[in-house]
């Protein structure tokens, strides 16, 4: 096993994503796994989940905890962000360095060839990222992990209506209320339907705009990853309402697993990952198209089949999936190096 370090870039209850997820999972495969919190703590060494430890300390961390444990076992680098290059490098200094590719933000893109040629292998969460790195980068391992189900999705017990939650219909969003979300979209679906509730669970992010001249849509605001359970039982349609832009594109939406694993309807815009995720998440093209289905949806009774069956395909897409995945890449890196 592996002494994994995740360098500072996100807190630990930031949402529950990716890193978290994947993290979690290599803690329960055996790994000791390091997550450098951004912002400070009560103490150093929180275990957030077995063999997954928080600390913010790195000078502490260096001298002290990791210049015991590199003796014994192998030190593997593992980040999201193509920034952390020199900091895992210089600071760290692991024995290996894995790059996970899981955005394709524009202003992230002149870090990402050294972040590159620094690492032993690379990750990505997307068809469309593992194309255009196995273009660029054509000498180096590259393995495509999707994101994927929490198992806290599924089986969630009956419990009643949340009390912030509008009496009626609701068709939700959850997730970063942000602007890469087509803002036009929903504002016309919510003008389409006046007598449904259009709801958003998610932190703001960026400039959005002002919905309160639309009295069916509710701002919730963001909440703790572990009570969204109690809201998506109550859902009739959750939607993934993206513009059609270099982000999206790339994007695996973690959304769509959990939306998927707790039986709610999807309905998402034509991105990529979720147009191979069909027929259990339906996709529109256009505004028209999306606002047609999301009337249809809404019309018609869920039927038990499709709702078993969107289920059964979260259940094969879980992150235990992931996580062992993301172990054998483990594995296959100190295999190479011989560590």
């Amino acid at each position: 096993m592996a002494i994994i370090i995740y360098p500072k870039t996100m807190n630990w209850t930031y949402m529950r994503q990716r890193p978290q997820q994947l993290l979690t999972q290599l803690g329960a495969k055996g790994h000791q796994v390091f997550f450098e919190n951004l912002a400070p703590l009560d103490r150093e060494f929180v275990e957030a989940e077995p063999n997954v430890f928080l600390f913010t300390d790195h000078h502490a961390f260096v001298r002290q905890k990791l210049r015991h444990l590199r003796k014994t076992e192998p030190v593997i680098g593992w980040t999201t962000w193509a920034r952390q290059r020199t900091r895992l490098s210089s600071l760290f200094r692991p024995d290996a360095i894995i790059y996970d590719c899981c955005d394709e933000f524009p202003q992230w893109a002149k870090y990402e060839p050294k972040m590159v040629d620094a690492a032993d292998h690379l990750v990505c969460t997307a068809e469309s990222i593992r194309t255009r790195l196995s273009l660029a980068y054509p000498d180096k391992p590259l393995t495509l992990i999707p994101n994927g189900a929490d198992n806290g999705f599924f089986n969630i017990p009956a419990a009643n209506r949340p009390h912030d939650f509008p009496s009626g219909k609701i068709v939700a969003y959850i997730g970063a209320w942000a602007y890469w979300l087509d803002h036009e979209l929903m504002a016309q679906a919510a003008k389409a339907y006046p007598d449904v509730q259009f709801v958003s669970i998610g932190a703001p992010y960026g400039d959005i705009p002002d919905y309160t001249r639309l009295s069916n849509v509710h701002i919730l605001g963001e909440k703790p990853h572990g009570e969204l359970k109690a809201y998506l039982p109550h859902i009739d349609v959750a939607l993934i309402p993206f513009q059609y832009h270099p982000i999206t594109l790339a994007t695996n939406p973690v959304k769509a697993y959990e939306y998927m694993a707790a039986g709610v309807p999807v309905l998402s815009t034509a991105l990529p990952e979720c147009i191979r995720m069909e027929p259990h998440v339906t996709t529109a093209t256009t505004h028209a198209d999306f606002i047609e289905k999301l009337g249809a949806m809404l019309s018609r009774p869920d039927a038990p089949a499709a709702r078993e069956q969107r289920i059964a395909f979260a259940r094969v897409n879980r992150w235990e999936e992931r996580g062992e995945a993301a172990h054998q890449v483990i594995m296959e890196v100190l295999k190479r190096r011989h560590l």
